[in-house]
């Protein structure tokens, strides 16, 4: 709430001397055009919330932190100065209100001296305070002045703030006790990540009754590494307790950098490290690790896949090569031909002439040396059975 945030100096704070008490009612009202306006009000004894009034019912909600009081039963006049003031200070002004608070109560000496205050502010800045010694209005703000001369006309309002802050607040100081608070301080530890990104928010988180905590710090050998910190607070929670929350952008990429955050409280320190979870308690840290890992198993595959790709296709290349190069021509030694032309001449039968070729040549037979012999024995049959070669050799004889 808004309101809570702008009074956090008065709650946390101390204006009062050793012995004394405070007593204040922190009352603020908000309307956005079109809708109903909203009243809330908080009471706080030493800095400690005591009790709430319900907006609905307009009855005052006592905290477990009481154990005894004297506080009015309802806040339905409170209410009403809310609600009345949001209605008129517009008018008054001739400008658009949206928020107005109201911070009133009294400090009770040891020595029983009363000091009252009350003070309005209208949309977080401060507009109006009253002295209740001479019972008048003094703006805080030039925009207030219209508001300071029709307030300081109202006497019978005035004079009853005057009577609650100096006469029945103190009155209510001396009836209130509180329940023996333990100075307890929680530090959690705990991270989030960024979608789409490969960073994470860290947070530590800080909740405490020992009024002494005042910072908190991230340390581990990855706090110099975040990309940046931001802490806020102290500020108040339930039960007089306050808040304090460090925040750090840090990076998911390696997983052995440690964080922590520690708290310095007046009688000694707090000191939690980073276990790798979620607030929900999920390890991110393993999920990080298996993400790495299954991404190294998947690359490793893709590699051993491409590495037999290419060697497979190296191979194929290399066959394709060698069965397309041509054998060199075999050479006939011209007497082998000479000779195995005898022994095929010596044979009538040409399967017996098949065989002899086989057995000669190899089983399977070499086709282009039986046709090479082929040839050969051609050229010669040739000279043998042309008619112009005997017809030659006839008449060179009888000439």
């Amino acid at each position: 709430m808004k309101w809570i945030q702008l009074l956090i100096p008065y709650l946390l704070i101390s204006t009062i001397t050793c012995g004394s008490h405070s007593l204040k009612f922190l009352s603020t009202g908000s309307v956005q055009p079109g809708d109903r306006p909203l009243v809330e009000q908080l009471t706080v004894f030493d800095g400690v919330p005591i009790s709430y009034c319900d907006t609905v019912t307009k009855r005052e909600q006592l905290k477990p932190t009481l154990e005894s009081q004297k506080l009015p039963e309802n806040c339905h006049e409170a209410w009403e100065n809310i609600i009345d003031s949001l209605n008129k200070i517009p008018r008054l002004t001739n400008s658009t209100v949206y928020v107005v608070q109201r911070r009133r109560g009294c400090i009770l000496s040891a020595n029983g001296t009363v000091v009252a205050f009350e003070a309005w502010a209208v949309d977080g800045m401060d507009f109006i305070s009253f002295d209740p010694e001479s019972q008048r209005w003094r703006s805080q703000s030039p925009s207030a002045r219209p508001v300071e001369h029709r307030w300081n006309k109202n006497t019978l309002m005035n004079h009853a703030f005057r009577h609650f802050i100096r006469e029945e607040c103190p009155q209510m100081i001396q009836g209130i006790k509180l329940r023996p608070i333990q100075q307890k301080t929680e530090l959690r530890v705990f991270a989030k990540p960024i979608v789409d990104t490969d960073q994470a928010l860290l947070r530590c988180h800080v909740t405490s009754i020992d009024k002494s905590v005042s910072s908190v710090h991230l340390i581990g050998n990855g706090a110099s590494r975040a990309s940046w910190i931001s802490v806020t607070g102290p500020m108040p929670a339930e039960d007089g307790a306050v808040i304090l929350r460090l925040t750090a952008e840090i990076s998911q990429r390696r997983d052995d950098y440690t964080y922590g955050c520690t708290v310095q409280t007046g009688s000694h320190n707090i000191t939690v490290f980073w276990d790798g979870t979620t607030l929900d308690g999920r390890s991110l840290l393993y999920h990080l690790s298996a993400f790495w890992k299954m991404l190294t198993a998947i690359l490793g595959v893709i590699c051993l896949v491409s590495i037999i790709t290419i060697i497979s296709c190296a191979m194929i290349c290399l066959l394709k090569c060698v069965k397309m190069k041509p054998s060199p021509p075999s050479r006939v030694d011209p007497q082998l031909v000479e000779q195995f032309t005898r022994i095929m001449e010596s044979v009538a039968s040409p399967d017996l002439q098949s065989v002899i070729f086989s057995v000669t040549q190899g089983r399977e037979g070499n086709r282009k040396s039986y046709e090479q012999w082929e040839m050969v024995v051609m050229l010669r049959d040739k000279r043998h059975y042309d008619p112009e070669y005997f017809a030659d050799k006839i008449d060179g004889p009888q000439r």
